[in-house]
């Protein structure tokens, strides 16, 4: 007798993943990150404590770049741009976010009064002939015998004061408004000797300077150079590309993109911007600028050619000789592109001023 046949239970069926979309593309994920948009997949309801530690994430994850990259530009030339164009990007804050927030501090840096590059003494004119005098008696009173040096310097102190007064009533005598903490004649009232009549042909452009010249007349250009200051960050946008036009010409072989020389002006520029302003925060602290300023303006300013240097071996793998030749011609039209973009940066702003 035969045994009934034993039913075939088919094993359940394993449940199908379940497809996950991106709450913002609706694009199907496969990680944590959308492969389409890059956001975050985060299914679940958001607390105060979730908010807090995507803080504290989102802070320390920048914070780690910001340092690393600055550790970088500062410590290893030419790393940032090669590290750039291997692919290996993340780490790092990318190059034209980089300079602009560096440029944007230094040019920020330069304004502050107390430690700008264009310095313009507010002392009156009568007040500073006063401290001339009474410095040189001061360095009278300490030049004992044999102190030649100082003898020197405090007849030379009580020379300037002595041309300063005589200036001072010159210009009184001539009717002339006197322009305290700047001489009577500079560079820029000079200039504009050329442009004190207006023109019989009534051209525009003479016009304008015209006009300008006559704000340059009353405060002795102190406007014009807060506007040449300002203007120069965007007058970097004009230089950079141009300079990176010329250093294509001196690359051509092997064969490089436009961009890569671009990106390697912008992360030197960086360098040399981010230095500066250390600089001049350093030389704020009280009595460093007196004891250390020249040492430390040297010591930047070696630190800046060894660094471009070192960047162009680094970068474009070039040997020693080579890369010497390069560099002074590079320097040669730095210069001469840095003369003309300024002097029409200049032109521009006394134009608008």
């Amino acid at each position: 007798m035969s045994s009934p046949p034993v039913p075939v239970v088919s094993p359940p069926e394993p449940p199908q993943p379940l497809t996950l979309v991106c709450a913002n593309c609706h694009s199907t994920l496969s990680g944590e990150y959308c492969a389409a948009c890059g956001q975050r997949h985060e299914p679940h309801v958001h607390t105060l404590a979730h908010f807090a530690g995507e803080a504290l994430e989102s802070v320390s994850h920048a914070d780690s770049r910001l340092w690393r990259t600055l550790w970088y530009l500062l410590a290893r030339p030419g790393f940032l741009t090669r590290e750039f164009f291997a692919g290996r990007r993340v780490s790092y804050l990318p190059p034209f976010r980089l300079y602009l927030v560096i440029s944007v501090l230094f040019f920020l840096t330069v304004q502050i009064p107390d430690g700008a590059m264009i310095e313009l003494d507010d002392t009156p004119a009568a007040g500073r002939v006063e401290k001339m005098k009474e410095a040189a008696a001061d360095l009278d009173k300490e030049a004992g015998p044999g102190s030649d040096a100082l003898k020197a310097a405090a007849a030379a102190m009580r020379e300037q004061a002595r041309k300063e007064e005589a200036a001072a009533l010159e210009t009184e005598k001539s009717g002339e408004k006197p322009v305290d903490g700047l001489a009577s004649k500079n560079a820029m009232t000079d200039f504009c000797d050329e442009f004190k009549n207006p023109d019989r042909a009534a051209n525009k452009n003479y016009a304008k300077l015209h006009s300008a010249c006559a704000k340059i007349s009353e405060d002795g250009g102190r406007e014009l150079a807060k506007t040449v200051v300002h203007n120069l960050p965007r007058a970097m946008f004009v230089f950079l590309p141009l300079l990176a036009l010329f250093m294509r010409l001196l690359y051509w072989k092997p064969k490089r993109y436009y961009v890569e020389h671009l990106l390697f002006l912008l992360h030197n520029h960086a360098n040399v911007f981010l230095s500066l302003t250390i600089l001049l925060l350093v030389l704020r602290i009280p009595h460093v600028a007196d004891v250390m300023g020249v040492w430390l303006n040297w010591a930047t300013f070696l630190y800046m050619v060894w660094y471009i240097y070192r960047a162009m071996r680094n970068f474009y793998r070039q040997g020693r000789a080579l890369t010497i030749a390069k560099y002074f011609l590079i320097g040669f039209a730095y210069l001469t592109t840095s003369f003309v973009v300024i002097l029409l940066t200049a032109l521009y702003s006394a134009m608008t001023v």
